[in-house]
């Protein structure tokens, strides 16, 4: 591994995403050096003149200042779009520095003071709007989350550097250097910008979302957006600027009375601002990412207001400070403010923004930074002078105001995650609701039932014939049904009339139903588990079953522990596919039970969005359940789901689970559980790879016996190479075995047609089903009739009625319209597919014109098979629009 991977693998930064960041790091950074440069300008000269009086001043018009500029931005990004209005709000901060360098040149009074701290201001506001503005479009919410506080950290070195470059500061002329490497830095943005914006799409494109439920009213979205997760937040960015200012100001006042020499001032800023920067650098790089991780969005979020509140009170409670510890406590009060507002709030404030749309999520952040933020630091200026119109309100004002206002935003920051859980749902609904539930029979049907042999009906289910009348009425039995529905689960065994029953118990909302449906779901079998929790979709869950799912779900993650340990030792790609397949699985049966533990709606939302194609419901979905589940189960289930290596996902899983027992060999793993566990393809794979040992005879011939020809093919090559390789072992099983050398030799025989690893093989080659997992396509394999055709030997005619598709083999097949061939199909093609959809009359002619051996699909055995297995069907209706979509094309 590279240093450079492992840079970004520590900052949790993935491959793809390197450039991405690096971009906007590097832009932070240049903005960084022009803010700062600016901000150690206006407080040399400031900090001269009367700083007591006069920064309250400079707060005040430069609030003013600040929120008319942030109207003008919202102006123009509402109209111009927010590529253009990013390039411009850049020329617009280069012109500004050139106006600040005359004050500087020119102007050493107060009122030139508080023009360049005002200055510095709104181009702090002009660039912190432009910066986050293009990264709220470009990120999405889990991007958000864990690169928000990487590329927020390039000003942080920047600030360092221009803290350390005011000790050199001895001359007011010298301050012009300061503002031409600030003019050179903006510049150097507006570059990287330019670059940025051709490799991304700049601009807040937003899906259609259903109407919320709880809105700001109408005459209020103007001031506080639309949504309540804004105007809380809002407020909450009201109060923590207000306290912000008014520990900056305590603390640049008390450096001035303690130090009063200006060059000693300037020094001793100067060395907190660089240390406080250079810690909040380390914080963000290398904490803020792994505690989001860990603890979550809400401890982050009241972090900040929490610990303020504690430190302030900490002054009021200790009335007896000296100097020195006053100046103590004020250093470490700002310290502490700014690291946690820089690198664990700020990040965190911007993410709650993500689940909004895009163009209310650039609102909202115009509205904190631009109006709420300005305003509170115009508060703050007011407050700050009250104590010198009215002295005898003492030190302790300004701390009981401080004290009021972080509290307030303490239990406003409280009450906005509930709101942000709120926006995410929103963000994954539906955006057409209905009112539509799962049909439940809950009637008595004791009438009908006195006409019906209801296990007969039951037994009916098996019988396709019989199948959808037998459904039909004990459907309409209902409750009636129930006690013969739960005996037939009980005893039955085989997977198809296990999901029937199920699935009818599932729509009968009783509590003998629920209580079968939960005892399906701990058998051992996986099927019969899948079956179990998707007929208890229909059901609330119950909080005394709670123990029992929670048991499944570590039983389903230590399984997955073992999977992606096997998969990551594999070189075997198709074994590879295979436990791919059967991670998917797990996911699934994962939420199935996070279904019965959690609110349902939330957790089938997010399902439902966390395969969507758009990226950003992707991420609000992981959001979702990040702030929902468990964080164990949380970060297990977000391993699973995302696109990363094998390997780094079982070291995940280790450290999740540090007391589950060494994997085992995946062979071995699959061979011992068969298909009780594992699809009938994976088990097939594994018994062909596996080298048993010499008592591996008992473990094989179980599945010498399985159902599934896949199995019985893998087990009884299996077993022949055991015989071979053991033969005293081979000639003591016959003692018990006679029968063992025929059926190896009726199995060799059998080998010769087209194996059942051989059709699967074929159908993979097939458009048609190139897509579809081969764990899927294995069940098809029973239903493929082998069929040959001579030359010129007629396979259908036009006008017959079509009941089965053919899948070529060998040999070539001439599709026909009269004399006119429209297509020929060879050795992989498929032809007849609509007489799997449909009975309607053959639309052409097919004629074998070399030998031809194919395999036949027949309609009703293919129904049977997508009932079982919908994954069939979805991908048939996919190529088949694929075709639509191409015909449209030619005939345009």
């Amino acid at each position: 591994m590279t240093l450079r991977a492992r840079w970004q693998q520590l900052l949790g930064i993935r491959p793809e995403e390197g450039r991405t960041v690096g971009l906007f790091f590097l832009h932070n950074f240049l903005l960084g050096i022009g803010t700062i440069l600016v901000y150690v300008a206006a407080n040399v000269i400031l900090l001269e003149n009367q700083p007591e009086r006069n920064l309250p001043l400079a707060y005040g018009v430069a609030a003013l200042a600040m929120m008319g500029a942030g109207r003008i931005y919202e102006h123009f990004e509402h109209h111009l779009g927010l590529q253009r209005v990013a390039v411009r709000v850049l020329l617009a901060v280069v012109v500004l520095m050139a106006v600040l360098g005359v004050l500087v040149a020119v102007g050493h009074s107060v009122a030139a003071a508080v023009a360049i701290m005002t200055g510095y201001r709104v181009i702090y506001l002009l660039t912190n709007l432009e910066f986050w503005g293009v990264s709220a479009v470009v990120f999405d919410v889990r991007q958000g989350r864990r690169l928000f506080s990487v590329i927020s950290s390039g000003d942080m070195p920047a600030k360092a550097l221009g803290a350390v470059l005011a000790l050199l500061i001895h001359h007011h002329t010298e301050l012009l250097w300061l503002l031409l490497l600030a003019f050179g830095a903006y510049v150097g943005a507006l570059l990287v910008l330019r670059t940025t914006g051709r490799e991304h799409v700049v601009e807040a494109h937003s899906r259609a979302r259903a109407a919320r439920t709880e809105a700001v009213a109408a005459p209020l979205q103007r001031w506080f957006g639309s949504s309540r997760l804004v105007l809380t937040m809002c407020l909450s960015m009201l109060a923590i600027a207000a306290v912000t200012t008014g520990i900056e100001y305590t603390f640049f006042v008390n450096v001035k009375h303690r130090f009063h020499d200006q060059s000693v001032v300037m020094r001793y800023v100067s060395t907190v601002l660089a240390i406080t920067y250079l810690v909040a650098l380390l914080v963000k790089l290398l904490v803020t990412g792994k505690v989001l991780d860990r603890a979550g969005v809400r401890p982050v979020l009241l972090a900040l207001p929490g610990l303020v509140v504690a430190g302030l009170a900490a002054y009021v409670l200790n009335a007896s400070w000296s100097a020195a510890g006053l100046m103590l406590y004020f250093c470490a009060l700002f310290l502490t403010l700014e690291v946690l507002r820089r690198a664990f709030f700020d990040p965190v404030f911007l993410v709650l923004f993500q689940p909004l749309p895009a163009p209310e999520r650039l609102q909202a952040h115009t509205l904190a930074k631009g109006l709420y933020e300005p305003l509170g630091m115009g508060l703050a200026g007011v407050l700050l002078a009250l104590p010198h119109l009215m002295p005898e309100l003492g030190t302790g004002f300004a701390f009981g105001w401080m004290t009021l206002l972080m509290a307030g935003a303490l239990l406003l920051l409280y009450r906005t995650y509930g709101q942000y859980l709120g926006e995410l749902q929103h963000a994954v609904s539906r955006r057409f609701a209905t009112d539509e539930v799962p049909a439940t029979l809950t009637h008595n049907g004791h009438a009908a039932a006195a006409n019906q042999d209801i296990p007969t009906l039951v037994e009916a289910l098996r019988d396709k014939a019989t199948r959808p009348d037998a459904a039909a009425q004990l459907r309409q039995l209902g409750i009636a049904a129930v006690p013969a529905l739960v005996q037939a689960l009980a005893a039955a065994t085989d997977e198809p009339q296990v999901r029937r029953v199920a699935q009818l118990l599932g729509h009968v909302p009783q509590p003998a139903s629920r209580a079968a449906l939960v005892a399906l779901a701990q058998r051992p079998e996986l099927t019969h588990r899948e079956a179990a929790l998707r007929a208890l979709r229909n059901f609330a869950p119950e909080p005394t079953d709670a123990p029992v799912f929670q048991a499944l779900l570590q039983q389903e993650l230590l399984l997955a522990r073992q999977l992606l340990h096997g998969k990551a030792a594999s070189d075997d790609q198709p074994l590879r596919d295979a436990l791919a397949y059967e991670l998917h699985r797990l996911e699934q049966r994962l939420f199935g039970l996070l279904l019965q533990l959690y609110p349902p709606q939330a957790i089938a939302d997010a399902q439902r969005s966390v395969t969507h194609a758009a990226r950003e419901r992707q991420a609000n979905a992981l959001e979702i359940l990040d702030n929902l589940i468990a964080r164990p189960v949380y970060q297990a289930l977000q391993t699973l789901l995302e696109l990363r290596p094998a390997a780094e996902k079982a070291r995940v899983f280790d450290r999740l689970l540090p007391a589950a027992p060494a994997p085992a060999p995946i062979l071995a793993l699959v061979a011992e559980h068969g298909e009780t566990v594992f699809s009938d393809w994976t088990l097939s794979l594994a018994l062909r790879q596996w080298q048993p040992a010499v008592g591996g005879f008992e473990l094989l011939r179980p599945h010498a016996a399985s159902a599934s020809p896949l199995v019985r093919e893998a087990a009884w090559a299996g077993l022949a190479q055991w015989a071979a390789a053991y033969p005293v072992a081979y000639q003591a099983a016959l003692s018990h075995h006679p029968e063992l050398p025929d059926l190896l030799m009726h199995h060799s025989t059998a080998a010769a047609h087209l194996s059942a690893a051989d059709r699967v093989a074929l159908l993979q080659h097939t458009a048609l089903f190139a897509a579809t997992p081969a764990n899927v396509l294995s069940s098809i394999v029973p239903i493929m009739q082998e069929v040959k055709f001579s030359p010129e030997e007629q396979i259908f005619a036009k006008g017959d009625l079509g009941a089965s598709l053919f899948v070529v083999y060998e040999g070539e097949v001439g599709i026909f319209n009269g004399s006119q061939q429209l297509a020929t199909f060879r050795a992989g093609d498929f032809f007849g597919e609509l007489a799997l959809l449909d009975a309607e009359p053959r639309s052409a002619t097919a004629v074998a014109q070399t030998p031809v051996l194919a395999f036949r699909l027949d309609q009703d055995d293919f129904y049977d098979v997508m009932e079982e297995r919908p994954e069939v069907l979805r991908n048939i209706l996919r190529v088949l629009c694929q075709r639509l979509r191409r015909q449209n094309e030619m005939v345009k």
